[in-house]
């Protein structure tokens, strides 16, 4: 798109104007100045909810200033991490997450092979969807561990290969190409 040029009077004669001198001189300081009246707004918010979080614990607090808000509303935080009052998502969300996804595929996967068609080699299919369950299963497997053990840390999924690289078999790997 080529950029339009606008007039613009002046006392000797009227200069064309290009988008980008448009933007810098219009545009750019207005989105700035809507930028800081967000971050002034919710500035403010977070001040007001400070204020009544802190008075009820029993602090002073006067006049704040921006850095003063943001370092409290850190510091609050963090003692109600400590106080195991602030709600933070487990780890085990994620591989519940990546377990569903994985699963969807393999039934993708399986949906697609299930279905007649010439271009797929029948053991071919058939080893893939026995692959593909057996990976299902080793998901389902660490799934139960991590809610026995829900302190640990997480860590994710292995690659289903990650056992036949460790025992090399006799068997060639199976690549879609």
């Amino acid at each position: 798109m080529a950029p339009t040029a606008y007039m613009v009077p002046s006392e000797y004669s009227e200069e064309p104007i290009s988008r980008t001198y448009q933007y810098r001189k219009v545009m750019k300081p207005m989105l700035e100045r809507k930028r800081r009246a967000r971050i002034n707004r919710c500035l403010d918010e977070l001040k007001e909810l400070m204020v009544t979080a802190l008075q009820s614990e029993g602090e002073n607090v006067s006049k704040l200033e921006k850095a003063d808000i943001l370092e409290l509303t850190v510091r609050h935080l963090h003692t109600l991490k400590r106080q195991h009052q602030l709600v933070v998502p487990q780890e085990q969300s994620y591989a519940d997450r990546f377990r569903a996804g994985f699963t969807q595929c393999a039934q993708e996967v399986s949906q697609f092979i299930t279905t007649p068609s010439e271009v797929i080699e029948p053991t071919a299919g058939k080893r893939l969807l026995q692959h593909l369950g057996a990976c299902v299963q080793q998901l389902d497997t660490v799934s139960t561990q991590m809610q026995q053990y829900p302190q640990q840390s997480y860590t994710p999924p292995t690659s289903p290969n990650a056992n036949a690289i460790n025992t090399p078999t006799n068997q060639p790997m199976w690549r879609p190409w």
